[in-house]
């Protein structure tokens, strides 16, 4: 049975639209027809048989049952035999049958007719005076009955046949006009679509389901045409961003390798640890291998508290607590130990904790002062034998050296933590000239004091002392003058550099802030032998973050000394600030050089961008700039390069900063010192 369904199912499936259609309409014509029939058949051969059969048999069974019982009461076998005669003439009484009340037949008789359906039987008493004296069994039969119903039947049959046949044929026209047509149609222009010719609309002839299905397929062409021409231009865009992606990735890997290059080649010993648990040794330089005598993959992977290197495990604990709550440590002296037997060295140990990719690196450098903590030594020895007023005198000088020690100490400090190379190479040259010579009067009288000690064994005399105390004399004078210039020095990059290791907020006259600002960057602007003009109103107060503001000149006047004059001299970067209204401040930053070009103006601000690759330039300096001036101070940023009038980048501030400001990453901060 499961066999015969699922073959009927498959046959089903094959059919056609219009077969199925055809078939479906054919049963729903003929089935309901042929109910209707059978239940009208059925309705009228019940009918029939009451009429013709039923009635007359309760009626002859009447008759006869009075009428025989006073034949039989008589015993008038006549009268009973003339009765069923009677009854027998009846074409459809197939049997009358009469009993004594003994159940003995007193007359049988039955038609020759063969019995053709159902028969009737109705059996009676015969009753007389209220006794019963015998019975009578009537035997009718419905075949003539049925046998007229059955040829009514075929010719509704055939009545019926042909009307299905004249609907099927007028369904069938109709259905080919109106649906297959169209469908046909229909079926072309979709495959049309499907070989993508989309430019001919859809026809449609009636405005029926086909023909809403129609103009559906024809807006689905117009979707489909609108669709593909949308693709194609997202396919343009996403080739140009791909394109670009790959331009940064290709700039992103020389930028890395050109850093992997700076720290495997700088001359400072530098390694890289997990920070936390073991602070595990990830990498290290090869100055750190020459330093210490040992190879990076001996070292790799290993820890401080195993692999020997330091002398004293406390005073790694100290140093990387200090890592730990202040995230930096500067010029903080240990004794480690080099491999392959060599002696211990005290090195100046200067980290910063940074985060890279969510995790938390330890970054250090070592410098062996071994031989300068021996020098020390030998000096505070020989001071400890001279005379007292050479003794006071050198303490004075050693007071003031250590002044200055702790000065740049704490300069340097700062500097690490801001991590800005400007800065650096600012107080660097500045500070160059009044140490130097600090420096040299201090050997002068370390010579001095070595020849007046040698004079001492030998016996000296008043003329060669008072020579003595006069250089002496001189020296100190020399050197305080430049301790003074130092500390003048000093105090005025003070506020500069608390600024640049920030991103504070505090209220700051703008004058005064660029003014400091222009002063960190004297000495690169010698350097670059151009000259940097500003004009900058008094009176201009702003409660904003100085720390991004320096971040920003410093990029900006950067990349004009980096870019603008291309190798020519005497160049001018100019900064004009004028006051819009009370709530904001311009800053313009123009040059008289090169300009940018066109084609690269509406990029400058992209990340990883630059035309100096090689030569100084990463392509993040303005990229950082335009960052810092719209998201933490709220402003707006636009450049200008008319053809051969340099290039001129407007600041729009409020004087008034966001109330919030975003978390400004540390890689922004060092973004001034990587793009120069």
């Amino acid at each position: 049975m499961s066999v015969s369904v699922r073959s009927l199912s498959k046959r089903w499936a094959k059919l056609s639209m219009r077969q199925t259609l055809m078939l479906g309409a054919g049963l729903g014509i003929f089935l309901p027809a042929l109910l209707l029939t059978y239940i009208q058949t059925t309705s009228r051969l019940e009918s029939e048989v009451n009429q013709r059969v039923r009635v007359p048999m309760q009626l002859y069974s009447d008759v006869l049952s009075r009428g025989l019982a006073i034949a039989i009461w008589t015993l008038d076998t006549d009268v009973t035999a003339g009765l069923t005669d009677a009854v027998m003439r009846n074409p459809d009484v197939i049997s009358v049958t009469v009993r004594d009340e003994f159940q003995k037949i007193l007359v049988h008789k039955k038609s020759g007719l063969a019995l053709q359906g159902g028969p009737l039987i109705e059996k009676r008493p015969i009753v007389r005076e209220g006794l019963v004296i015998g019975y009578l069994e009537l035997e009718l039969t419905t075949a003539r009955i049925q046998a007229d119903i059955f040829q009514e039947i075929v010719k509704q049959a055939l009545a019926l046949v042909a009307q299905l046949a004249i609907s099927f044929a007028l369904i069938w026209l109709l259905f080919d006009w109106r649906m297959m047509r169209p469908l046909r149609a229909l079926q072309a222009d979709a495959s049309r679509l499907g070989r993508g010719e989309l430019a001919q609309p859809l026809q449609w002839r009636h405005a029926d389901e086909l023909g809403t299905l129609a103009r559906g397929l024809d807006h689905m062409r117009t979707e489909l045409s609108n669709l593909i021409a949308e693709r194609d231009q997202k396919n343009d865009a996403l080739t140009q961003e791909l394109l670009v992606r790959q331009r940064t990735e290709a700039a992103l890997s020389v930028s890395q390798a050109k850093f992997l290059a700076i720290f495997d080649g700088s001359p400072v010993a530098i390694s890289v640890s997990q920070m936390g648990g073991e602070f595990t040794t990830l990498d290290v330089n090869g100055a750190w291998e020459r330093l210490f005598c040992r190879s990076r993959e001996a070292i790799l992977g290993s820890s401080g508290a195993h692999n020997g290197m330091w002398v004293s495990q406390e005073v790694r604990r100290e140093v990387l607590q200090r890592l730990a709550q202040n995230g930096v440590i500067s010029r903080h002296q240990a004794w480690m130990q080099p491999g392959d037997g060599q002696p211990r060295i005290l090195c100046e140990i200067s980290g910063q904790v940074l985060a890279i990719a969510e995790n938390a690196m330890l970054i250090l450098a070592y410098e062996d002062v071994t031989d300068n903590h021996r020098q020390a030594l030998n000096i505070l020895g020989l001071n400890a034998t001279l005379e007292r007023r050479v003794g006071e005198r050198t303490q004075e000088l050693s007071e003031a050296l250590a002044q200055l020690t702790t000065a740049q100490a704490e300069l340097v400090r700062k500097e690490k933590m801001s991590a800005l190379g400007s800065l650096v190479a600012g107080v660097a040259h500045e500070l160059n000239t009044p140490v130097g010579n600090s420096l040299t009067v201090a050997s002068t009288l370390q010579e001095h004091v070595k020849a007046f000690t040698s004079d001492i064994e030998k016996g000296i005399t008043r003329s060669r002392l008072n020579a003595f105390l006069t250089a002496v004399s001189e020296g100190s004078d020399i050197l305080m003058h430049s301790l003074h210039r130092a500390a003048e020095l000093v105090a005025s990059f003070k506020q500069v550099a608390v600024d640049q290791t920030s991103v504070n907020r505090r209220v700051f006259q703008l004058d005064a802030a660029i003014a400091e600002i222009l002063l960190t960057l004297g000495p690169s602007i010698r350097k670059a032998q151009q000259a940097v003009h500003s004009a900058v109103p008094a009176g201009i107060t702003m409660d904003s973050y100085p720390g991004p503001l320096a971040q920003i000149l410093t990029n900006l006047i950067g990349n004009a000394l980096l870019h603008a004059f291309d190798g020519r001299e005497n160049g001018v970067v100019t900064l004009n600030v004028r006051r819009l209204n009370d709530a904001q401040v311009e800053l313009t930053v123009s040059d008289n050089g090169c300009g940018i070009p066109d084609a690269n103006l509406a990029r400058v601000f992209d990340p990883f961008f630059t035309t100096k690759f090689g030569q100084g330039g990463s392509g993040l300096g303005l990229n950082i700039v335009y960052n810092l001036v719209t998201d933490m101070m709220g402003g707006e940023l636009k450049v200008d390069s008319p053809p051969g009038q340099g290039a001129c980048f407007t600041i729009r501030l409020p004087l008034l900063a966001p109330a919030a400001a975003p978390e400004v990453p540390l890689r922004t901060l060092l973004g001034g010192a990587l793009s120069r």
